[in-house]
């Protein structure tokens, strides 16, 4: 197509030389718009397409010759077709469109504020760097494609997190909501530790008088001992037994219920309905 517009060019400077020379302005004209053609196809190969629509835009114009005009129209019309186009919004986090805004994409400002127009970029991989004063930026990476037209870029400067310190306690409620240990908490474990204890005592002197018993027969009237004095043996060692599990059953629990009786804020529902908002 370069080829047939500058033949075109060529033709029409050799059909009409009187018009270039009473017309050197005009040759002038001609060799622009025939640059502008040819950089404009050459930014279009390279992808540049906002650089080849404005070069195009250059051989459109009525100076230039007819026939190269409608050429650079044509490739114009495809030219604005592929660049693609975006609009830029941001928020607050909240939903609320922010218009305070400055977008750059890398060391090009491409908007000083938010007000909804499209912009025209080149198609590939862009980072949208949003700021707006008080706030941190914020990036968007986006990649545009050919024709992509109308594509929303959106950025959310979220407000930080206010941090709530409490109000301190007054020295008489921090002291109320102390942990404190009830009074049950101290007589159950230790009246439970006092009968385990009391119980091992009758449980050692029973088996201790049962060993005594038990070596006094044997050597005084074993193995013809009456009934009545083996029973009270037998009862004895029950006794031992049963003192035994006892004891052991009460120190086991005494310990948990030391854990049951923990200590609890005493105030600790009310203090924190009075600090809840």
């Amino acid at each position: 197509m370069r080829a047939a517009a500058l033949a075109v060019t060529v033709a029409l400077g050799l059909a009409m030389p009187s018009l270039g020379r009473a017309a050197p302005a005009g040759k002038a004209d001609t060799s622009a718009c025939i640059a502008a053609f040819d950089q404009g196809q050459r930014a279009r190969s390279d992808r540049q397409l906002r650089r080849a629509e404005a070069e195009l835009l250059v051989c459109t114009q009525e100076t230039c010759p007819a026939v190269l005009r409608a050429d650079c129209a044509g490739v114009l019309r495809s030219v604005q077709a592929a660049v693609p186009t975006i609009v830029l919004a941001a928020d607050d986090g909240e939903g609320h469109d922010l218009t305070d805004v400055t977008v750059h994409v890398g060391a090009e400002r491409v908007a000083e504020g938010l007000d909804g127009r499209a912009i025209e970029l080149d198609p590939g991989t862009h980072d949208f760097r949003f700021e707006r004063r008080g706030g941190a930026p914020v990036t968007v990476h986006v990649v545009l494609r050919e024709g992509e037209k109308n594509r929303v870029v959106r950025a959310s400067f979220a407000k930080a997190a206010a941090s709530v310190t409490p109000p301190s306690l007054p020295a008489g409620d921090a002291e109320e909501r102390a942990a404190k240990r009830p009074m049950a908490g101290y007589l159950v474990p230790a009246g439970l530790a006092a009968l385990g204890v009391a119980a091992f005592a009758v449980a050692g002197v029973s088996r201790l008088s049962f060993d005594s018993d038990v070596d006094d027969m044997r050597s005084r009237c074993a193995p013809e001992c009456t009934q009545a004095e083996r029973a009270d043996l037998s009862s004895t060692l029950v006794t031992a037994n049963v003192a035994l599990g006892v004891g052991i059953g009460a120190i086991v629990l005494a310990a948990a219920s030391w854990f049951v009786f923990e200590p609890r804020p005493a105030r600790r529902s009310a203090s924190l309905t009075r600090w809840a908002w």
